[in-house]
Protein backbone atom coordinates (compact mmCIF):
# COMPACT_ATOMS: atom_id res chain seq x y z
CA UNK A 1 0.00 0.00 0.00
CA UNK A 2 1.59 3.30 -1.07
CA UNK A 3 1.42 6.56 0.82
CA UNK A 4 -0.95 7.92 -1.83
CA UNK A 5 -3.52 5.38 -0.62
CA UNK A 6 -3.56 6.59 2.96
CA UNK A 7 -5.70 9.04 4.84
CA UNK A 8 -4.66 10.80 8.00
CA UNK A 9 -7.10 10.99 10.89
CA UNK A 10 -6.46 13.73 13.41
CA UNK A 11 -7.34 12.22 16.76
CA UNK A 12 -7.91 14.81 19.43
CA UNK A 13 -6.17 14.79 22.79
CA UNK A 14 -9.56 14.47 24.49
CA UNK A 15 -10.19 11.20 22.64
CA UNK A 16 -6.71 9.83 23.37
CA UNK A 17 -7.20 10.34 27.11
CA UNK A 18 -10.58 8.60 26.99
CA UNK A 19 -9.27 5.72 24.87
CA UNK A 20 -6.43 5.22 27.34
CA UNK A 21 -8.91 4.96 30.20
CA UNK A 22 -11.23 2.55 28.39
CA UNK A 23 -8.37 0.29 27.28
CA UNK A 24 -6.89 0.28 30.78
CA UNK A 25 -10.31 -0.55 32.20
CA UNK A 26 -10.78 -3.34 29.69
CA UNK A 27 -7.31 -4.72 30.42
CA UNK A 28 -8.03 -4.80 34.15
CA UNK A 29 -11.32 -6.62 33.62
CA UNK A 30 -9.72 -9.20 31.35
CA UNK A 31 -6.80 -9.71 33.74
CA UNK A 32 -8.89 -10.17 36.86
CA UNK A 33 -11.37 -12.40 35.08
CA UNK A 34 -8.45 -14.56 34.00
CA UNK A 35 -7.17 -14.73 37.57
CA UNK A 36 -10.72 -15.52 38.76
CA UNK A 37 -10.48 -12.82 41.35
CA UNK A 38 -14.02 -11.75 40.65
CA UNK A 39 -17.05 -13.02 38.78
CA UNK A 40 -17.34 -10.66 35.84
CA UNK A 41 -20.06 -10.99 33.25
CA UNK A 42 -19.47 -10.30 29.55
CA UNK A 43 -21.97 -7.49 30.01
CA UNK A 44 -19.35 -5.66 32.08
CA UNK A 45 -17.36 -4.79 28.97
CA UNK A 46 -20.28 -3.83 26.75
CA UNK A 47 -20.06 -0.19 27.82
CA UNK A 48 -16.33 -0.11 26.99
CA UNK A 49 -16.34 -1.65 23.51
CA UNK A 50 -18.98 0.74 22.11
CA UNK A 51 -17.10 3.66 23.65
CA UNK A 52 -13.89 2.72 21.86
CA UNK A 53 -15.84 2.18 18.64
CA UNK A 54 -17.55 5.56 19.00
CA UNK A 55 -14.27 7.37 19.51
CA UNK A 56 -12.53 5.75 16.54
CA UNK A 57 -15.63 5.90 14.36
CA UNK A 58 -16.09 9.57 15.20
CA UNK A 59 -12.75 10.44 13.63
CA UNK A 60 -13.58 8.43 10.49
CA UNK A 61 -16.93 10.20 10.20
CA UNK A 62 -15.20 13.51 10.74
CA UNK A 63 -12.80 12.78 7.90
CA UNK A 64 -15.55 11.90 5.46
CA UNK A 65 -18.03 14.59 6.54
CA UNK A 66 -16.10 17.56 7.86
CA UNK A 67 -12.48 16.86 7.01
CA UNK A 68 -12.69 15.77 3.36
CA UNK A 69 -10.90 17.85 0.75
CA UNK A 70 -12.92 20.65 -0.79
CA UNK A 71 -14.56 19.88 -4.13
CA UNK A 72 -16.34 22.20 -6.50
CA UNK A 73 -18.99 19.74 -7.66
CA UNK A 74 -22.62 20.13 -6.73
CA UNK A 75 -22.47 16.83 -4.81
CA UNK A 76 -20.49 18.73 -2.19
CA UNK A 77 -23.52 20.78 -1.17
CA UNK A 78 -25.12 18.21 1.20
CA UNK A 79 -21.80 17.91 3.04
CA UNK A 80 -21.62 21.69 3.29
CA UNK A 81 -24.95 21.57 5.12
CA UNK A 82 -23.92 18.74 7.46
CA UNK A 83 -20.39 19.96 8.19
CA UNK A 84 -21.08 22.74 10.74
CA UNK A 85 -23.52 20.59 12.71
CA UNK A 86 -21.09 17.71 12.77
CA UNK A 87 -18.34 20.02 14.01
CA UNK A 88 -20.56 21.00 16.95
CA UNK A 89 -21.27 17.34 17.76
CA UNK A 90 -17.57 16.53 17.58
CA UNK A 91 -16.64 19.44 19.85
CA UNK A 92 -19.19 18.50 22.52
CA UNK A 93 -18.69 14.75 22.27
CA UNK A 94 -16.39 14.59 25.36
CA UNK A 95 -19.42 15.14 27.60
CA UNK A 96 -20.85 11.80 26.46
CA UNK A 97 -17.45 10.16 26.80
CA UNK A 98 -17.02 11.32 30.40
CA UNK A 99 -20.38 9.74 31.26
CA UNK A 100 -19.28 6.51 29.58
CA UNK A 101 -16.04 6.58 31.57
CA UNK A 102 -17.91 7.08 34.83
CA UNK A 103 -20.53 4.39 34.20
CA UNK A 104 -17.94 1.89 33.01
CA UNK A 105 -17.24 1.55 36.76
CA UNK A 106 -20.84 0.58 37.55
CA UNK A 107 -21.34 -2.29 39.97
CA UNK A 108 -18.28 -3.74 41.67
CA UNK A 109 -15.78 -2.64 39.02
CA UNK A 110 -14.20 -0.23 41.52
CA UNK A 111 -13.02 -3.24 43.54
CA UNK A 112 -10.88 -4.63 40.72
CA UNK A 113 -7.53 -3.41 42.03
CA UNK A 114 -8.31 -3.11 45.74
CA UNK A 115 -10.73 -5.75 46.98
CA UNK A 116 -11.91 -3.97 50.15
CA UNK A 117 -13.45 -0.58 50.83
CA UNK A 118 -10.96 1.90 52.27
CA UNK A 119 -13.38 3.95 54.36
CA UNK A 120 -11.60 3.12 57.60
CA UNK A 121 -8.35 4.49 56.20
CA UNK A 122 -10.08 7.67 55.01
CA UNK A 123 -11.74 8.17 58.40
CA UNK A 124 -8.40 7.67 60.15
CA UNK A 125 -6.78 10.20 57.82
CA UNK A 126 -9.54 12.71 58.54
CA UNK A 127 -9.01 12.22 62.26
CA UNK A 128 -5.25 12.65 61.93
CA UNK A 129 -5.39 15.73 59.71
CA UNK A 130 -8.41 17.55 61.14
CA UNK A 131 -9.11 15.94 64.50
CA UNK A 132 -12.80 15.27 63.81
CA UNK A 133 -15.30 13.70 61.42
CA UNK A 134 -16.84 16.62 59.56
CA UNK A 135 -20.22 15.13 58.70
CA UNK A 136 -20.81 14.26 62.38
CA UNK A 137 -19.78 17.73 63.55
CA UNK A 138 -22.08 19.38 61.00
CA UNK A 139 -25.11 17.74 62.62
CA UNK A 140 -25.15 20.78 64.90
CA UNK A 141 -26.18 23.06 62.02
CA UNK A 142 -28.54 20.72 60.17
CA UNK A 143 -31.92 22.27 59.39
CA UNK A 144 -34.59 21.56 56.78
CA UNK A 145 -33.98 24.76 54.82
CA UNK A 146 -30.20 24.43 54.91
CA UNK A 147 -30.55 20.85 53.71
CA UNK A 148 -32.76 22.02 50.83
CA UNK A 149 -30.17 24.64 49.93
CA UNK A 150 -27.37 22.10 50.01
CA UNK A 151 -29.39 19.76 47.79
CA UNK A 152 -29.65 22.56 45.23
CA UNK A 153 -25.93 23.31 45.53
CA UNK A 154 -25.04 19.64 45.05
CA UNK A 155 -27.32 19.35 42.01
CA UNK A 156 -25.73 22.48 40.53
CA UNK A 157 -22.76 20.28 39.64
CA UNK A 158 -24.75 19.02 36.64
CA UNK A 159 -25.37 22.58 35.40
CA UNK A 160 -21.95 24.06 36.12
CA UNK A 161 -20.07 22.35 33.29
CA UNK A 162 -22.44 23.17 30.38
CA UNK A 163 -22.92 26.72 31.72
CA UNK A 164 -19.22 27.58 31.53
CA UNK A 165 -18.69 25.48 28.39
CA UNK A 166 -21.49 27.31 26.55
CA UNK A 167 -20.05 30.68 27.54
CA UNK A 168 -16.61 29.74 26.21
CA UNK A 169 -18.02 28.15 23.06
CA UNK A 170 -20.07 31.23 22.20
CA UNK A 171 -17.84 34.10 23.35
CA UNK A 172 -14.30 32.72 23.11
CA UNK A 173 -12.35 30.95 20.38
CA UNK A 174 -12.56 27.25 19.74
CA UNK A 175 -9.13 26.55 21.20
CA UNK A 176 -10.28 27.77 24.63
CA UNK A 177 -13.27 25.45 24.49
CA UNK A 178 -11.11 22.47 23.58
CA UNK A 179 -8.73 23.35 26.40
CA UNK A 180 -11.62 23.03 28.81
CA UNK A 181 -12.71 19.72 27.25
CA UNK A 182 -9.16 18.43 27.66
CA UNK A 183 -9.07 19.58 31.27
CA UNK A 184 -12.35 17.82 32.03
CA UNK A 185 -11.11 14.64 30.40
CA UNK A 186 -7.81 14.64 32.31
CA UNK A 187 -9.41 15.33 35.70
CA UNK A 188 -12.01 12.63 35.03
CA UNK A 189 -9.29 10.14 34.07
CA UNK A 190 -7.26 10.80 37.23
CA UNK A 191 -10.32 10.98 39.48
CA UNK A 192 -11.70 7.65 38.23
CA UNK A 193 -8.30 6.08 38.82
CA UNK A 194 -8.73 7.28 42.40
CA UNK A 195 -11.99 5.33 42.61
CA UNK A 196 -10.10 2.20 41.55
CA UNK A 197 -7.15 2.75 43.89
CA UNK A 198 -9.17 3.90 46.92
CA UNK A 199 -12.66 2.38 46.73
CA UNK A 200 -14.98 3.73 49.42
CA UNK A 201 -18.71 4.13 50.01
CA UNK A 202 -18.66 7.36 52.06
CA UNK A 203 -19.82 8.58 55.47
CA UNK A 204 -23.51 8.40 54.55
CA UNK A 205 -23.15 4.63 54.93
CA UNK A 206 -20.24 4.21 57.32
CA UNK A 207 -21.69 6.60 59.94
CA UNK A 208 -25.36 5.83 59.38
CA UNK A 209 -25.71 4.37 62.88
CA UNK A 210 -24.03 7.40 64.48
CA UNK A 211 -26.09 10.16 62.91
CA UNK A 212 -28.75 11.50 65.27
CA UNK A 213 -30.14 14.28 63.05
CA UNK A 214 -31.71 13.18 59.75
CA UNK A 215 -31.22 15.27 56.62
CA UNK A 216 -34.88 16.09 56.15
CA UNK A 217 -36.40 18.96 54.24
CA UNK A 218 -39.96 19.72 53.24
CA UNK A 219 -39.63 20.58 49.55
CA UNK A 220 -40.96 17.64 47.52
CA UNK A 221 -39.04 18.60 44.37
CA UNK A 222 -35.71 18.53 46.22
CA UNK A 223 -36.50 15.05 47.57
CA UNK A 224 -36.97 13.81 44.01
CA UNK A 225 -33.68 15.47 43.03
CA UNK A 226 -31.82 13.64 45.80
CA UNK A 227 -33.42 10.35 44.81
CA UNK A 228 -32.28 10.89 41.24
CA UNK A 229 -28.71 11.76 42.26
CA UNK A 230 -28.49 8.68 44.47
CA UNK A 231 -29.84 6.49 41.70
CA UNK A 232 -27.42 7.92 39.14
CA UNK A 233 -24.29 7.40 41.25
CA UNK A 234 -21.99 4.42 41.00
CA UNK A 235 -21.44 2.57 44.29
CA UNK A 236 -17.96 3.82 45.13
CA UNK A 237 -17.25 7.39 44.00
CA UNK A 238 -15.76 8.92 47.11
CA UNK A 239 -12.01 9.50 46.78
CA UNK A 240 -11.29 12.02 45.40
CA UNK A 241 -14.45 14.11 45.38
CA UNK A 242 -15.17 14.57 41.70
CA UNK A 243 -17.82 17.14 42.52
CA UNK A 244 -15.02 19.23 43.98
CA UNK A 245 -12.33 18.40 41.42
CA UNK A 246 -14.45 18.90 38.31
CA UNK A 247 -16.15 22.05 39.57
CA UNK A 248 -12.75 23.49 40.52
CA UNK A 249 -11.37 22.75 37.04
CA UNK A 250 -14.41 24.40 35.47
CA UNK A 251 -13.97 27.36 37.83
CA UNK A 252 -10.35 27.73 36.71
CA UNK A 253 -11.40 27.79 33.07
CA UNK A 254 -14.05 30.34 33.94
CA UNK A 255 -11.33 32.51 35.49
CA UNK A 256 -9.15 32.08 32.39
CA UNK A 257 -11.94 33.21 30.10
CA UNK A 258 -13.98 35.71 32.14
CA UNK A 259 -13.15 37.15 35.55
CA UNK A 260 -16.76 38.33 35.84
CA UNK A 261 -18.11 34.83 35.25
CA UNK A 262 -15.59 33.50 37.75
CA UNK A 263 -16.87 35.77 40.54
CA UNK A 264 -20.53 35.15 39.66
CA UNK A 265 -19.95 31.40 40.01
CA UNK A 266 -17.91 31.67 43.23
CA UNK A 267 -20.77 31.32 45.76
CA UNK A 268 -22.27 28.44 43.78
CA UNK A 269 -18.97 26.58 43.59
CA UNK A 270 -18.11 27.10 47.27
CA UNK A 271 -21.61 26.01 48.30
CA UNK A 272 -21.20 22.91 46.15
CA UNK A 273 -17.99 21.99 47.96
CA UNK A 274 -19.61 22.46 51.36
CA UNK A 275 -22.64 20.39 50.31
CA UNK A 276 -20.49 17.33 49.57
CA UNK A 277 -19.63 17.07 53.27
CA UNK A 278 -22.90 18.41 54.70
CA UNK A 279 -24.92 15.86 52.72
CA UNK A 280 -22.59 13.12 54.02
CA UNK A 281 -21.29 11.97 50.65
CA UNK A 282 -17.63 12.73 51.32
CA UNK A 283 -14.96 12.82 54.00
CA UNK A 284 -12.92 16.00 54.31
CA UNK A 285 -9.88 14.25 52.89
CA UNK A 286 -11.90 13.55 49.71
CA UNK A 287 -12.51 17.27 49.34
CA UNK A 288 -8.83 18.00 49.96
CA UNK A 289 -7.83 15.46 47.32
CA UNK A 290 -10.22 17.10 44.84
CA UNK A 291 -8.76 20.53 45.58
CA UNK A 292 -5.26 19.21 44.88
CA UNK A 293 -6.24 17.20 41.81
CA UNK A 294 -8.00 20.07 40.02
CA UNK A 295 -5.09 22.51 39.52
CA UNK A 296 -2.79 19.58 38.73
CA UNK A 297 -5.19 18.42 36.00
CA UNK A 298 -5.64 21.98 34.74
CA UNK A 299 -1.88 22.48 34.36
CA UNK A 300 -1.31 19.04 32.84
CA UNK A 301 -4.21 19.26 30.38
CA UNK A 302 -3.24 22.72 29.12
CA UNK A 303 0.36 21.63 28.61
CA UNK A 304 -0.67 18.48 26.75
CA UNK A 305 -3.21 20.34 24.65
CA UNK A 306 -0.77 22.94 23.39
CA UNK A 307 1.71 20.22 22.48
CA UNK A 308 -0.58 17.39 21.32
CA UNK A 309 -3.88 19.07 20.49
CA UNK A 310 -4.40 16.79 17.50
CA UNK A 311 -2.40 13.64 16.87
CA UNK A 312 -2.08 12.40 13.26
CA UNK A 313 -2.98 8.74 12.76
CA UNK A 314 -2.30 7.43 9.23
CA UNK A 315 -4.78 4.82 8.03
CA UNK A 316 -4.10 2.61 4.99
CA UNK A 317 -6.80 2.54 2.34
CA UNK A 318 -7.69 -0.47 0.15
CA UNK A 319 -6.61 0.21 -3.42
CA UNK A 320 -10.20 -0.36 -4.58
CA UNK A 321 -11.38 2.56 -2.43
CA UNK A 322 -8.82 4.88 -3.95
CA UNK A 323 -9.84 3.75 -7.43
CA UNK A 324 -13.54 4.38 -6.84
CA UNK A 325 -13.09 7.54 -4.81
CA UNK A 326 -10.07 9.35 -6.28
CA UNK A 327 -10.20 12.21 -3.81
CA UNK A 328 -9.39 9.75 -1.00
CA UNK A 329 -6.09 8.93 -2.64
CA UNK A 330 -4.88 12.52 -2.58
CA UNK A 331 -2.11 12.83 0.03
CA UNK A 332 -2.98 15.14 2.88
CA UNK A 333 -0.64 17.02 5.15
CA UNK A 334 -0.01 14.88 8.23
CA UNK A 335 1.76 17.56 10.22
CA UNK A 336 -0.01 18.93 13.23
CA UNK A 337 0.23 22.68 13.23
CA UNK A 338 -0.51 24.96 16.11
CA UNK A 339 -3.52 26.22 14.17
CA UNK A 340 -4.86 22.66 13.86
CA UNK A 341 -4.28 21.99 17.55
CA UNK A 342 -6.28 25.09 18.38
CA UNK A 343 -9.31 23.86 16.45
CA UNK A 344 -8.64 26.08 13.40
Amino acid sequence: MTSSHRLTLRVRLEDVVALTFFLLNLLLRMLFRGLERQNLSPADVLIIIPAVTLLLGKELVHYFVAGMPERASSSQRPWDFVRPYWEIIRDWFPFLVILLMYYSLWGDATLLLVGNDRDQALMALDQRLFGFQASLVLERVVSPWLTAGMDVAYFYHILNIPLVACFIYIFRNRARFREMMSGLMVVSFLGLLGYLLVPAIGPIYTFRNQYTVPLRQSVWLFNREVDFMDFARIRRDVFPSMHVAISFVVWLYAYRNSKKLFWILSPLILSLWFSTVYLRYHYLVDVLAGLILAPLSYWLANGLFHRFGEIPVPVALPASWAARLPWLAKPRDGAVTKKAAEGR
